[in-house]
């Protein structure tokens, strides 16, 4: 049970590293030594790449849903709850 409590608190805190990652206002880019803004944004339902194929347009941002990743986090939270449930009941 150690095991699967450990493997969820895993994958939950590499989800917030990521977002965190993610959400930076500005990127530093090794190669040229020089701070560039980050196309990517992110808000409660999407992550936002701002693609910049047309300047100024929402056409050029692309998204992609983070409804699945709220979907699989309740899932894991539920089984880790139905799991500990389990075990304090014997």
């Amino acid at each position: 049970m150690k095991k699967l409590v450990v493997a969820n608190v895993l994958l939950l805190s590499s989800l917030l590293y990521v977002i965190f990652q993610v959400t930076k206002r500005s990127l530093y880019l090794n190669q040229i030594s020089i701070h560039a803004n980050n196309p990517v944004s992110l808000d409660w339902r999407y992550i936002n790449i701002n693609t910049n194929i047309v300047q100024n347009s929402p056409e050029s941002i692309y998204h992609i849903s983070l409804l699945p990743v709220y979907a699989l986090v309740f899932l894991s939270s539920m089984l880790i709850y139905l799991g500990l449930k389990g075990k304090h009941s014997k």
